[in-house]
């Protein structure tokens, strides 16, 4: 699939083994997980799964997380190579322990959000599919863009309300993601 240049989302293809990996130590530490929260217009994290419905793994695993630097490198590269501006803009890096989130059938992130709201520090999102959803994937609002879940799938966006988002809850198939988030410092 093209994502059109305009619409300020980038995507790259990683390693599909790594994918196995994430879904693999998520299998073997989902006691650990949690279900999914959000944060509500008071600054509170609750959890309300007519929102989200996920089982949530802080990605802590130091040599999976390193891993996973060379891609998410990758990843910023080709943002900046695609949008120039961004890298004359600011410095970023991870802000938050990425998540690796994971969506039995039916469940999914359902209403519309952007990854700011009362997160001031993010600026750039970041998500990977880790297997395929021919049914699933993610929408985007403002975009009018659909893009499937396809493994090894990296996307990057902009935080803001500019791009509005929801899960395309799959009715067939569990979907796993990993997903994280760029904070910034002006130069």
């Amino acid at each position: 699939m093209k994502i059109p240049y305009n619409s300020f989302i980038s995507g790259i293809n990683i390693d599909k083994t790594y994918c196995d990996k994430l879904i693999k130590h998520f299998k073997s530490n989902n006691h650990k997980a949690e279900l999914g929260s959000i944060t509500d217009s008071s600054d509170k994290t609750l959890v309300n799964t007519s929102y989200k419905k996920s089982l949530d793994l802080s990605f802590t695993d130091d040599s999976l997380f390193d891993e996973f630097n060379i891609h998410l490198t990758k990843a910023i590269l080709s943002y900046e190579k695609k949008y120039k501006d961004v890298k004359n803009l600011a410095t970023y890096s991870i802000v938050e322990n990425p998540r690796i989130q994971y969506y039995k059938k039916g469940w999914g992130f359902k209403k519309w959000h952007c990854e700011r709201y009362f997160h001031i520090n993010r600026m750039l999102v970041w998500m990977v599919y880790l297997n395929d959803v021919e049914d699933g994937g993610t929408e985007f609002k403002y975009q009018k863009l659909k893009i499937p879940a396809k493994k090894g799938l990296m996307l990057m966006w902009p935080s803001d309300f500019t791009h509005t988002h929801r899960g395309i809850v799959s009715k067939t198939k569990e979907k796993y993601i990993l997903t994280g988030w760029l904070g910034f410092k002006w130069k």
